[in-house]
């Protein structure tokens, strides 16, 4: 993979290892297990990734009509296979009058204590925090064929963010626009790509802005 890798945790640079240190080291976080670059969505692509995660590459399938597979993110190094897969998805949107046309979702999934989830909602804790995964779930969607609830993470800037637990790891789903959120989200069905009887061959787009996120939060579309 080309480009430069970053913490999960906050985007920083990270240090590669050395005699010094075994792994890769944020200044701020300490050893990580680092955050690699956005990378266009194809089928081969999509096998790699599929290949070498440690947890689910949810995909939402069928996928809404007009919506393409817009690039993924992953967590792993040369040591350990992916601990967290981010799948982006983006179409048509009919919202209000001046909402953007255009929807984007990330898909989240990644290991307890891997922090990158927490941070694209805006939070500073690892996982979800204390309060976050109790009482009635905002959404109910389908993860491998079991029912997936989930509960709203409040959020800045227009969009919708939600967690809870899928494949024995956390699910984090992040909307914009904001009005697209439960709508769409309700009763969605996701498929994990490693799963060999899934067909690989999904329609497939140009590389979300959404994945290209900085210390400020997930970029708008234009």
């Amino acid at each position: 993979m080309g480009g430069t890798a970053q913490c999960p945790r906050c985007d920083g640079a990270v240090r590669a290892p050395s005699i010094w240190h075994s792994g890769y080291t944020c200044a701020v976080h300490g050893e990580v297990v680092p955050l690699q670059p956005p990378h266009p969505a194809d089928t081969e692509h999509l096998a790699w990734i599929s290949r070498h995660a440690d947890v689910p590459v949810w995909l939402a399938w069928p996928l809404p009509d007009g919506w393409l597979v817009t690039g993924t993110r992953c967590v792993r190094d040369d040591k350990h296979e992916a601990q967290a897969v981010v799948v982006a998805v983006s179409g048509p949107h009919h919202g209000p009058a001046g909402c953007s046309p255009v929807a984007d979702l990330l898909l989240v999934a990644e290991q307890p204590g891997t922090g990158l989830g927490a941070h694209l909602a805006g939070r500073d804790d690892l996982d979800p925090g204390d309060g976050l995964v109790t009482g009635r779930p905002d959404v109910r969607l389908h993860a491998a064929g079991a029912a997936t609830p989930l509960w709203s993470v409040p959020a800045q800037g227009d969009r919708a963010v939600l967690v809870g637990e899928a494949g024995a790891v956390w699910l984090w789903a992040l909307l914009w626009p904001a009005a697209a959120g439960l709508t769409l989200l309700d009763d969605l069905q996701l498929v994990d790509l490693r799963d060999p009887a899934h067909e690989l061959d999904v329609p497939c787009g140009a590389l979300s802005p959404r994945l290209r996120w900085s210390d400020q939060g997930v970029p708008a579309r234009a």
